[in-house]
């Protein structure tokens, strides 16, 4: 059998839509360097971190990208399929709302016959992308220890979700636009809404604890409306927020919420 990801099978270059490698030269600028703040002070590497992505990831293993194969000709389609997917996220921040099959396989650099061959669908390219935004920006949320004020663990807090929220943006809208025709990217988008509530809660144990307990479940419910990606979106769009504006804007919400809760303003 011909591996159609070897060059020169039978879908590469060969039909009307396939293009030059060269045309992918420019699309690989991945998140690292745009995200090195994303490691916080005192929490990178430290037990503080939250969880971890890979083999043993929290979240379930259809929602992580493949683990690298040894055997080579599977590892060339792990590399086309990535590549495929990592396509698609470049043109979606760039701007592209709905990138066209077409189109990610020009970005991608194969032809449209291939980017088919490794997807069922669009959908099914979407639910990779999924897979590789939770292993980019999914495995370090701080959960970030109770010696620090709560002046400083919302600083962090809100400086962290400023950066995740800014990268992820242009993917999230995308998802949330095949979200009522994909169950596993509405499962994916709630179980990553689903981290962020569980962050909150360790992050702000001491707070939450202090106040009365009947109270506790909505306070939490309110901190997570007021950091949520939902919120962010709404202050950078519609309020036309530049990010120090709209961290502050969180802030203030978190600080008012706990302080409210607790009887007490913030150290």
């Amino acid at each position: 059998m011909t591996d159609p990801d070897t060059e020169g099978g039978p879908e590469a270059g060969t039909d009307d839509t396939a293009v030059t490698p060269s045309r992918a030269s420019s699309a690989r600028q991945l998140t690292s360097s745009r995200v090195q703040e994303r490691a916080l002070p005192g929490t990178s590497g430290s037990p503080d971190v939250g969880p971890k992505g890979g083999p043993g990831a929290p979240w379930p293993a259809e929602w992580t990208f493949e683990i690298p194969s040894s055997d080579g000709r599977l590892a060339r389609g792990q590399r086309t399929r990535r590549n495929v997917a990592e396509a698609l996220v470049d043109l979606l921040r760039e701007g592209d709302p709905d990138p066209t099959a077409k189109s990610i396989a020009e970005r991608a650099g194969v032809s449209l016959r291939l980017v088919f061959h490794h997807f069922s669908d669009l959908d099914d390219l979407y639910n990779a992308v999924g897979a590789l935004q939770l292993e980019r920006h999914w495995t370090d949320l701080p959960e970030l220890p109770a010696t620090l004020t709560l002046s400083s663990r919302i600083e962090r807090t809100v400086r962290h979700r400023s950066i995740l929220y800014e990268e992820i943006s242009p993917v999230r809208r995308a998802a949330i636009r095949r979200s009522g025709s994909s169950p596993r990217i509405s499962m994916a988008m709630s179980y990553t809404d689903g981290l962020l509530v569980q962050n909150l809660s360790g992050v702000f144990a001491p707070e939450l604890e202090r106040g009365a307990e009947h109270d506790r479940a909505e306070v939490l419910v309110a901190l997570d409306a007021a950091s949520s990606w939902e919120s962010w979106d709404r202050m950078r769009r519609c309020s036309k927020l530049a990010v120090p504006g709209a961290r502050r804007v969180m802030a203030r919400m978190l600080v008012s919420l706990l302080a409210s809760h607790a009887g007490a303003a913030p150290a």
